[in-house]
């Protein structure tokens, strides 16, 4: 019984308390840090799930196209009031125009130098959009070759450096070539001393192998005037790159591969046939685009601004200087007016 009085008594107390509410003016500054630590929280995750998804997939080439220490031609204006956000596919093949960098983690290149410029100069918005090179073009064994299902669905506006041919052009757009096509030139490699015994005339019966979506495929060989053509599919060996195909060669799972010379003629794990080689291209890297896109609306005066500038010939200098550290042509092969 008397801890039941007291008890009473103390509500009394605060119900006796001159109309305040002792209870609320407790719990109102609670409140208010509540809510500031739910909006911080918040913020954490938020930050959190962007860092994680640029880390992934997506990176920022720069605001309006900008980019730290550009110098040569500079933004000029060129429908720099679109707010529009633009996203290039580009992918990753271990050389020179476009491969991973081990200390930052991005994908640096020609491919990017010029991306960097031209979006720059256009006062465009750009991001890249990391991804395999088979959602920009499809390729496979007995198959009509495709577009990709990342351009043909939309998931970004263009595919950055792809060579036009002729079997693209009837499908996606080209912007104008921001490169020749003399470094990629073809050619057949063959495993060391040639112990198959290949030649380039008469490939009747022989397994070549060819990089996945690349310009250098079997429709290429089956222009050209050698015995043995159009290659029947059960000989045809695809590979996804071009060390798997090196590799497929010196397993001698083919009998030669079929592949841009530059990025090979300096191997020791194989050898090029000599006496051939030939143009799989209608012409140099470009941006490939679906057809209803307008991104070369802007794309082709902006890059028509940069090759006049001498930023374009520093961009070709450092296919050697920055990034010959991985196979690729000479600036000199591949480079307009160099």
């Amino acid at each position: 019984m008397a801890d039941t009085q007291s008890v009473s008594s103390k509500i009394d107390m605060i119900k006796d308390d001159g109309g305040r509410n002792t209870s609320t003016s407790i719990s109102l500054p609670l409140v208010v840090s509540i809510v500031a630590l739910v909006i911080a929280v918040i913020g954490l995750i938020l930050a959190a799930a962007s860092l994680t998804q640029n880390a992934n997939n997506t990176f920022v080439i720069g605001e309006t196209g900008s980019s730290a220490g550009n110098t040569g031609a500079q933004t000029d204006g060129i429908n720099d009031d679109d707010d529009r956000i633009w996203v290039v596919a580009i992918g990753h093949a271990a050389e020179s125009l476009e491969y991973i960098d081990e200390l930052s983690g991005q994908i640096e290149g020609f491919d990017v130098d010029i991306v960097n410029a031209v979006c720059r100069i256009a006062g465009k918005n750009c991001r890249f959009s990391a991804d395999v090179y088979t959602r920009c073009w499809d390729s496979q064994v007995g198959e009509a070759q495709r577009g990709g299902v990342g351009l043909y669905s939309g998931f970004y506006d263009a595919c950055t450096g792809w060579f036009h041919t002729y079997l693209r052009d009837r499908t996606f757009q080209f912007s104008d070539p921001f490169s020749t096509i003399e470094g990629e030139k073809v050619g057949f490699f063959v495993k060391p001393g040639n112990p198959r015994n290949f030649t380039y005339q008469d490939i009747s019966g022989k397994k070549i192998g060819f990089l996945d979506g690349y310009s250098s495929d079997e429709s290429c060989v089956a222009r050209q005037d050698i015995q043995g053509v159009p290659i029947p599919p059960e000989n045809v060996i695809h590979y996804l790159d071009r060390e798997q195909l090196v590799a497929g060669i010196q397993n001698e799972e083919v009998d030669a591969g079929f592949d841009p010379v530059v990025y090979l003629k300096d191997s020791d794990m194989v050898e090029v046939i000599p006496g051939f080689t030939a143009q799989c291209a209608i012409a140099g890297q470009s941006m490939m685009m679906r057809k209803d896109n307008t991104m070369w609306e802007w794309w082709n005066p902006a890059f028509a601004k940069l090759r006049a500038s001498t930023e374009y010939k520093r961009i070709c200098r450092d296919l050697l200087e920055q990034h010959g550290h991985f196979p690729g042509p000479s600036p000199e092969e591949h480079c307009f007016d160099y």
